[in-house]
């Protein structure tokens, strides 16, 4: 992947790993995965994957394999990492800037399982975060654990992950383009363990920023092999009325079970925007529905559109729609600037009348009952930057 930065997002003024954890087992790399339906449904099912059934008016052979799995074949590993893998754990590591994709290699990944072994990646990429203005989170694969909780006798799982020296060292673009190498990053303690199995321990957010809608519009896109769910943002969905971009970093992909595709009209099932009176202290007003504008105080309005950064624009969405799967996802808003600095916090309740969030190790919406799967995400309150001045976004071309 080409180190081509445009507009790209960094979320702290200084380097640092935000999050990193076991994501998921075994599925980065089912064999028999792309046989037909049947045949394939069965290679999910004993590799512990999951498949859905999709509720649709459509010829099952015209739905696209990724909304029955979230199963990945050896051949779309080598196509997205370069390198195919086989029952590949697939783990996330958000970054707090982006990084020079050419500098990351596998063998630049260090980790410490509780059982004391340390390993490394197979592959690692900056896929599925692909476009220009992302980038500053990595996926690797490897064998970095089990399926069980960690609670659990015989468990395994990472405890320590480290950016180390492999003689070409990964390199991070930060603000004002200083280019620094990631050496000596690090996260966990040694001992709590970093999993998804369990409860609790799913997807959360790790980062929020708010920003005008055109900040990062440069970016917008990426290698055309991969732009398959693009266009999708905010313009491409809501036209002129997007004016501001909130802008959430989750710490795995989110689906409401696993496989499914998250869509645009979704906000209201999963998200609600805290919104205090003023950027301090006072009443907090919260942000729960789309299409109505909001009254903070006498600062004007904020009305939610809508979720992007996930797939095309879709006169009806159902289980064949299909989003990009990566760790953005965009809160698209309109009204007024001095209201939008009020804006504090994005929250997750899941639970109540709001669902929970799930990686793709998550069990679909028809699991297979012998399976052990991820855990669904917890209750999460993301502080949010105001980034409205400075975007907090950096560019890079190669020379």
């Amino acid at each position: 992947m080409q180190d081509v930065l445009l507009e790209a997002d960094y979320w702290e003024n200084e380097p640092r790993i935000m999050a990193v954890g076991l994501g998921f087992t075994d599925i980065n790399g089912t064999p028999g995965v792309s046989l037909p339906l049947g045949m394939a449904e069965l290679a999910v099912f004993f590799n512990g994957g999951s498949w859905n059934t999709i509720y649709a008016d459509v010829d099952p052979e015209d739905v696209p394999l990724r909304a029955y799995t979230s199963a990945v074949s050896p051949i779309g590993m080598a196509l997205g990492f370069g390198v195919p893998s086989f029952y590949g754990d697939g783990t996330p590591m958000e970054l707090s800037w982006p990084v020079l994709p050419s500098t990351v290699h596998p063998e630049d990944i260090l980790i410490t399982l509780n059982t004391g072994e340390q390993v490394q990646p197979v592959n690692i990429s900056i896929m599925p975060n692909f476009e220009y203005n992302e980038r500053s989170t990595l996926v690797m694969n490897g064998d970095f654990g089990n399926r069980l909780d960690p609670g659990q006798t015989g468990a395994v799982y990472p405890v320590l992950f480290e950016i180390v020296d492999d003689g070409t060292p990964m390199m991070l673009l930060g603000p004002g383009g200083r280019i620094e190498s990631a050496v000596g990053l690090s996260y966990g303690d040694g001992a709590t363990p970093l999993t998804a199995y369990g409860d609790g321990n799913g997807p959360r957010l790790c980062a929020a920023k708010l920003t005008r809608m055109e900040d990062g519009m440069l970016g917008e896109g990426g290698p055309t092999f991969f732009s398959g769910s693009l266009p999708n943002d905010g313009v491409a969905l809501y036209g002129k009325d997007a004016q501001y971009r909130l802008r959430m970093l989750t710490t795995g992909g989110f689906s409401p079970d696993g496989v499914r595709s998250l869509y645009p009209t979704e906000y209201a099932s999963f998200f609600r925007i805290k919104v205090g009176m003023s950027p301090e202290q006072g009443d907090v007003i919260w942000l729960e529905q789309t299409g109505v504008p909001y009254t903070i105080g006498d600062l004007g309005t904020i009305e939610i559109l809508g979720l992007a950064d996930l797939g095309p624009l879709q006169d009806v969405y159902d289980d064949t729609y299909i989003e990009d799967h990566d760790n953005q996802i965009d809160i698209i808003l309109k009204g007024d600037v001095a209201a939008m600095r009020c804006i504090q916090a994005v929250h997750i309740p899941a639970s109540g009348d709001y669902l929970a969030f799930y990686n793709p190790g998550g069990p679909g919406n028809n699991p297979f009952p012998t399976v052990t799967y991820t855990a669904a995400g917890p209750e999460w309150l993301q502080p949010v930057t105001i980034a409205i001045d400075d975007p907090m976004q950096v560019s890079y071309l190669p020379k």
